[in-house]
């Protein structure tokens, strides 16, 4: 049973954080009610060491009674200050508080509620069945939740703290196909894949009330939904629109023409974010006129030869790009020169996932044109790293904030002689040695993020007749991986150590080449607090999930082998501090989360243990 003075008492762990740095920031906040004032010269550290009660009685709060049969707690201070400190110690909480934080008092309320609701996901699930009715395909505990989410939703009845809070939108699933017959007098979905009239204007009512909306996203499948709402009430609020509509027919089929998903969001002129998913190129001359629009991800369905150019290219106004994300699909070649002056000139982000094309082939590569065109980027995110990449980045100076880059993987096959192998190797370590020589020293004052992910390994052929030799030729050509730092790429070592603000730093090998010298120049560094290492080329840690958990045994136990050969490593503390070593987060995927700790068996030595185990082992080493 709740009573009052439990809610308090989580209240108090909530403003802990949220007032030391009001203190630490000085501000002249009056608290009334109090006989003496926090003492502002004190740190962080000494505030939050103290215990709660001695931080509420700094700040006149009262600790709560536990006695449930206290039925007047007493108002506490908190509640007589500013509404813009409780707003900032409100906003301070973890999600999780924010229901229990409504029922303290309406103030708290009042301030919780529009941050509990300013997201919501609208799911109605499709129920199928094979009774003769709804009473027997459905369960009565799911049957009475439908029922009570379509008659909420059609009748918006107490649904204020909805909308009037919601600002981000997400309609994930309206399938609730002969759901409520035996409630109206017609079906609210069809035979078809269509939806009624009482359908589209249940959630058209729906959508359309919300008074904060600025965020909607679309992800349900292809219907006569968007085709028939009309969204004019809210097209002016909403700012950012996300349209990814699914399709449930066979995904090697074309969508019908009827399914288009565009026509009723050409009302969105006001969009200054949109997340387009296509499946339709007839669909692009819906979404023709964003004037104001600044961040665009593109994504064409998989065999759609449509870009995010020709999207460009039709549009009937000039905008300024800021952020620009291209996933999947191929990049138009040569690149339309022309659309740099209405549309990119003041672009700042780029990530491109585009397909890999040999550069030969290619006539005028979107780096070249932007490169000679001055566009200075300050994020840069490329799936398949080129010399034109290379060419562009290092054709300006301290910009750079944030690099990602995936290297392009080896093209010698099973049968590839060894000098096939040894000049593939010796082309991407030189690449590799341009990269750290000519581009990363160029950015070195300004960058903050680095990743990079590996190509793949040279592949060792089956037995047979000369294959010892090229098995140890492969073996030492791996050992050497371009980008993996070692002293066989002595450049690698000296950029990063340039790098004074980074403060972020991503690298992986093929095998596990390198992983020693990462973690080295991650401690000796400045401001590197974040450190990810991908092993064998792993992009996510295995998990043994569901019933076909078990096929994922091999790839668990090479991880696990993984795993005990780097608690292994040592490193030695040459000078640098304890404190130094403490500071730098570290996950090994799919190894997991790791710290650096004193060697207790070995002086002057470190070792990596589980993250988990830090507290403990401090505490035994202490």
């Amino acid at each position: 049973m709740y009573h009052p003075g439990e809610a308090t008492f989580a209240l108090i762990s909530v403003i802990i954080l949220a007032l030391s740095v009001w203190v630490l920031r000085r501000q002249p906040v009056r608290i009334l009610n109090s006989k003496r004032r926090p003492k502002l010269k004190r740190t962080a550290h000494d505030f939050l060491s103290q215990t709660p009660a001695r931080i509420t009685t700094d700040i006149g709060i009262s600790p709560p009674s536990m006695d449930p049969t206290c039925e007047n707690p007493g108002r506490s201070v908190l509640l007589d200050l500013p509404v813009e400190i409780l707003q900032q110690i409100i906003e301070a909480a973890h999600s999780s508080c924010l229901k229990e934080l409504r029922l303290v008092n309406h103030i708290i309320s009042d301030l919780a509620t529009p941050l509990l609701f300013a997201k919501y996901i609208l799911s109605l699930k499709h129920i199928r069945g094979h009774g003769q009715n709804l009473a027997e395909r459905v369960a009565p505990e799911q049957q009475i939740q439908l029922i009570r989410k379509i008659e909420a939703i059609k009748s918006l009845e107490e649904l204020e703290f909805l909308t009037s809070n919601v600002q981000d939108l997400n309609i994930s699933a309206y399938q609730i196909r002969d759901a409520v017959k035996f409630l109206y007098e017609e079906p609210i979905q069809q035979d078809t894949d269509d939806f009624s009239p009482l359908g589209v204007q249940i959630l058209q009512n729906f959508i359309c009330s919300m008074k904060r909306l600025k965020t909607l996203r679309w992800n349900i499948s292809f219907c006569n939904l968007s085709r028939e709402i009309d969204f004019s009430p809210i097209a002016g609020s909403v700012t950012h629109l996300e349209l990814h509509p699914i399709i449930d027919m066979d995904p090697y089929d074309p969508p019908s023409p009827q399914y288009s998903p565009f026509p009723s969001f050409k009302a969105f002129t006001n969009l200054t974010r949109l997340t387009l998913l296509l499946w339709d190129q007839k669909s692009l001359d819906t979404l023709n006129y964003l004037p104001r629009l600044k961040y665009l991800t593109f994504e064409p369905s998989y065999e759609l030869d449509t870009t995010a150019f020709d999207f460009l290219e039709i549009q009937q106004a000039p905008f300024n790009l800021e952020e620009l994300t291209l996933k999947y699909g191929t990049i138009n070649d040569p690149f339309p020169e022309h659309l740099i002056p209405k549309f990119l000139s003041n672009l700042k982000r780029l990530t491109s996932r585009t397909e890999l094309r040999p550069e030969s082939l290619i006539k005028r590569s979107m780096w070249d044109v932007l490169r000679e065109h001055g566009i200075l980027l300050t994020h840069v995110s490329e799936h398949n790293a080129s010399r034109m990449l290379l060419n562009y980045l290092s054709s300006y100076a301290n910009t750079l904030t944030s690099l990602s880059i995936h290297m392009v993987p080896y093209r010698c096959g099973r049968t590839a002689t060894k000098e096939v192998c040894t000049a593939e190797h010796n082309g991407m370590l030189a690449f590799m040695n341009e990269f750290w020589q000519d581009v990363i020293p160029k950015h070195a004052s300004t960058l903050k993020r680095l990743k990079m992910f590996p190509g793949n390994q040279h592949i060792r052929s089956g037995e047979g007749p000369g294959k010892a030799e090229q098995h140890r030729m492969v073996e030492q050509l791996n050992l050497l991986e371009p980008w993996s730092l070692g002293n066989h790429i002595p450049a690698a070592k000296k950029a990063l150590m340039m790098c004074e603000r980074l403060e972020e730093l991503q690298m992986g090998s093929a095998g596990e080449v390198g992983f020693k010298e990462a973690i080295e120049v991650a401690v000796k560094s400045k401001r590197v607090s974040k450190l990810t290492f991908n092993l064998k080329g792993y992009a996510v840690r295995p998990q043994m999930r569901g019933w076909c958990g078990t096929g994922m045994m091999q790839f668990l136990n090479e991880a696990m082998g993984m795993r005990k050969r780097i608690l292994d490593v040592r490193w030695e503390d040459d000078g640098i501090p304890d404190s130094r070593w403490g500071k730098v987060d570290i996950e090994v995927i799919p190894v997991g989360k790791l710290a650096l700790v004193r060697d207790k068996e070995s002086v002057g030595l470190f070792k990596l243990v589980d993250f988990k185990d830090v507290a403990s082992w401090t505490l035994f080493s202490g």
